[in-house]
């Protein structure tokens, strides 16, 4: 499994799984691991996650939801604070699966390849980069990207779609070895909140949690 800590992909690339990640600072924001908690255990509507992707046929989707505790993250409710959620296979073009919509508030979507290699991380959905949502954006445009966050500040819909592309790009892995690395990002952009992290060509990614 691909995981340990952290926040901005920027960290593990060159040997770990990014380039500009702050271990210190990630260890320090990071609430300390507890059971999963169930969708179907938490009271209240669910929303449906549609994902429409673009490049990663039988690519799988997944959410979490991570939230700081050094400062304390704004979102609530506050918890669950460490959160892995359901996930879902692109079939045809699509995956989806439901989650509390009163655990949206703070959450962010992985992205993993059957043909990406050992990157040492998870892949993160690019949300937006601190512009307005809407945004659509060209394969050049998304790699292009110097920093951008994976935090969505959630909705009260019953349904939500995103639209997400995925490009490959060769960079070092574990090791430092040249691997195969999946980058995704939304676009049009999608709502975003909190701090933008370092990205290493639009990649942002985690190693356990990617933490709001």
């Amino acid at each position: 499994m691909k995981k340990a800590l952290v926040v901005g992909l920027s960290s593990i690339l060159l040997g770990s799984f990014c380039a500009g990640l702050s271990p210190a600072g990630a260890a320090t924001s990071a609430p300390s691991p507890v059971a999963s908690a169930s969708p179907t255990a938490a009271a209240g509507p669910q929303t449906l996650m549609r994902f429409v992707v673009t490049g990663c046929e039988g690519c799988t989707i997944g959410v979490q939801r991570g939230l700081k505790t050094n400062p304390h993250s704004a979102f609530l409710p506050a918890t669950p604070n460490y959160w892995q959620g359901p996930t879902a296979k692109v079939r045809n073009g699509v995956a989806s699966f439901k989650l509390p919509t009163a655990w949206t508030p703070g959450s962010s979507f992985t992205l993993s390849a059957p043909w990406e290699g050992n990157t040492g991380g998870m892949t993160n959905i690019v949300l937006g980069s601190g512009g307005p949502s809407g945004q659509t954006l060209t394969t050049k445009q998304a790699l292009a990207r110097k920093k951008a966050t994976a935090c969505w500040p959630g909705t009260k819909k019953a349904i939500e779609t995103f639209k997400v592309s995925v490009a490959r790009k060769t960079m070092p892995g574990m090791d430092n070895k040249p691997v195969v690395f999946a980058i995704a990002w939304t676009s049009p952009t999608e709502d975003t909140s909190g701090a933008m992290q370092p990205t290493t060509h639009g990649l942002l990614g985690n190693q356990d949690m990617y933490y709001c």
